[in-house]
């Protein structure tokens, strides 16, 4: 099962964006339980060091790389240095209860307690940060079992009697589910976690769909995607709401004297100032060069009117800074509740667009209603 795993994952790895990251401490964790395992089987034939000391300290190798594997998915620091002492101090103490004073408890204590550590902060890492989608859940739900397992076999092993003293104890039932949900969960985790990478691709994939790369705004088909979903609330519950169609004047003369790069700086920028101007509730997006569409949901005529002219003073302000002479013009338009298309908004923004323009740049102008 570890080697089916480690080829699905090693396509995962090889195929999907660097972007998810955390893949390849997986492939290679599994790739280490394909080795662990072997070694256990060679109990009573190869030396002891080989069959408990390295494949013990193989399958606590193989855990920490996945715990790595699932910080690094998740975006949160990855602890490789205390990972890596845990499992080394492991491996000295299991060699410690073989060769020093040999021990089948302490080294069971060992191992259990070790693998519960990076079971269990693996399960509290997706159950706080994995959201509430099936995949995840799904993921938590499964490595809180492991967790759970590897302890209860960690108490047994404190107390005489509890569980047996061998490894394949064929009457000992705490360790034959012990043995057991290690085969379950070799391939019940991996498939946990192609089903996670697999969801955060698909999120990925979605967002790019929508996003502008530059800018990262949203792009024209999301623009309209938002704004038909705000005109069938609008038509179900009422409201209003208006557009503004911004346009960075003389914007041609940045990439003519300045270069490309620059004018991407300059679009940029904008954008962030935007975004951080905008109320709650906005819709900016790119809609073309050097145009921008914001969508105002709940949102009157005088307000829209308002928030445009704040914007091209705070531009003016912005740009004064950094790019001379570099001003914005903007066309205001409502959205008639009967309307239930955003072309003719977007038409009627896009005419006070052009008499700003006309009328000078630098300034807003407004077609609030649609013509007879």
């Amino acid at each position: 099962m570890s080697a089916l795993m480690s080829v699905v994952l090693l396509s995962a790895y090889r195929s999907f964006p660097r972007g998810i990251r955390g893949i390849g401490e997986w492939v290679a964790g599994s790739l280490v339980l394909v080795v662990a395992p072997m070694l256990f089987w060679l109990r009573d034939i190869a030396p002891d060091w080989v069959s408990i000391v390295l494949g013990n300290g193989l399958l606590l190798a193989a855990v920490a790389l996945w715990t790595l594997g699932t910080q690094a998915f998740y975006g949160r620091p990855q602890a490789r240095a205390p990972a890596g002492v845990v499992v080394m101090l492991a491996t000295l103490a299991l060699t410690w209860f073989v060769y020093g004073h040999e021990s089948y408890d302490a080294r069971v204590t060992i191992v259990t307690l070790v693998m519960g550590l990076f079971f269990g902060t693996q399960a509290l890492l997706v159950l706080r940060h994995g959201g509430r989608d099936f995949s995840a859940r799904f993921f938590g739900f499964l490595l809180t079992v492991q967790t759970l397992v590897v302890l209860a076999r960690c108490v047994a092993s404190l107390f005489s009697g509890l569980a047996g003293q061998k490894l394949f104890a064929s009457d000992d039932l705490i360790q034959a589910i012990y043995l057991g949900s290690y085969t379950l969960m070799d391939l019940g985790l991996s498939v946990a976690f192609m089903l996670v990478i697999t969801r955060r691709l698909h999120v990925e994939l979605d967002i790019l769909s929508r996003t502008d790369p530059l800018t990262q705004l949203l792009n024209r088909r999301a623009l309209y995607d938002a704004g038909q979903r705000e005109l069938e609330h609008m038509a179900g519950h009422g409201g209003e709401m208006a557009l503004l169609l911004i346009d960075l004047d003389h914007f041609k003369h940045i990439n003519d004297s300045m270069g490309h790069a620059e004018g991407d700086r300059v679009l940029t920028d904008f954008s962030a100032m935007l975004k951080r101007e905008l109320p709650a509730g906005a819709y900016p997006g790119r809609f073309g060069g050097e145009e921008f569409l914001v969508l105002l949901p709940r949102t009157t005529p005088a307000a829209a009117l308002a928030l445009a002219e704040r914007l091209r003073a705070t531009s003016s302000r912005f740009f004064g800074k950094r790019v001379a002479d570099l001003t914005i013009s903007i066309g205001v338009a409502s959205v008639d509740k009967a309307e239930r298309r955003l072309d003719g908004a977007v038409g009627r923004a896009d005419l006070a667009l052009y008499r700003a323009k006309s009328a000078g740049r630098n300034r807003v102008e407004s077609v609030m209603e649609a013509a007879a």
